[in-house]
């Protein structure tokens, strides 16, 4: 006998069409219509509260970070002005000095002073920290204590040739260690290498210049992260 043909069992629509379909054929023409677009404009409506949540929300977040950076600016000018002795409006090196060891009660040495002063003052023609400048300072001193223990037993680690320098190769593993494992592109490579080699310029990192740089480096990540989340907003 020839196959018999088994017709296809209709799709069964979705329980909220089950409740719609009913009343759509059971509305005139006009009645449907309209009943479709007060839901295209309910869905609107939606989708406009929604949109205007977020823009509140991203509003109230730019002005927790506009009141937070004009605080911290508040800060660093009371810093300023605090050590600032001689009355100049900049903190001139053996000012500095007293600031940053009342921040981490002992004194930097003079390499450590000198790194500061290079990293951070923009225009080393003045041989001083202005406020803009000083925001720097601060934050890369105080990451310099909080890790200079653990960094220079890092360093050891990574100091493959027994040079007491790190080649770039070499400074590249150590940031990724530094980094929980996650590769630094070679930019940041470079810039950490910019900032540890200025006092030699030989193109590697002695112990004293890769901590320090590497204190910086810190502080530079936060503050790309800090404009990235700015910028978001």
């Amino acid at each position: 006998s020839s196959p018999r043909h088994v017709r296809a069992a209709p799709r069964t629509p979705s329980s909220a069409l089950r409740g719609l379909v009913p009343q759509l054929v059971a509305m005139p023409i006009g009645h449907a219509a309209a009943a479709a677009a007060g839901a295209a404009a309910g869905r609107r409506g939606r989708r406009a509260r929604a949109n205007r949540t977020r823009q509140t929300r991203a509003a109230a977040a730019r002005t927790a970070a506009y009141r937070a950076q004009r605080k911290r600016a508040e800060e660093l000018r009371a810093l300023l002005r605090k050590f600032d002795a001689n009355k100049s409006g900049v903190l001139e090196e053996n000012e500095l000095r007293e600031l940053l060891t009342s921040l981490n009660t002992n004194p930097p040495d003079q390499d450590e002073l000198d790194y500061i002063m290079k990293l951070c003052d923009v225009d080393p023609t003045d041989g001083a920290i202005n406020v803009v400048e000083l925001e720097h300072a601060v934050e890369a001193w105080k990451v310099y204590c909080t890790k200079r223990t653990d960094l220079e037993e890092d360093f050891a680690k990574f100091d493959l040739s027994g040079s007491g320098k790190l080649e770039k190769d070499e400074l590249k593993s150590y940031l990724v260690h530094l980094n929980e494992g996650i590769d630094v592109d070679d930019d940041e490579v470079d810039w950490v290498l910019s900032q540890a080699d200025v006092f030699n310029k030989d193109g590697a990192c002695s112990k004293p210049e890769l901590v320090m740089a590497t204190a910086a480096w810190y502080t530079h990540v936060q503050e790309k992260e800090q404009s990235k989340a700015c910028s978001i907003l």
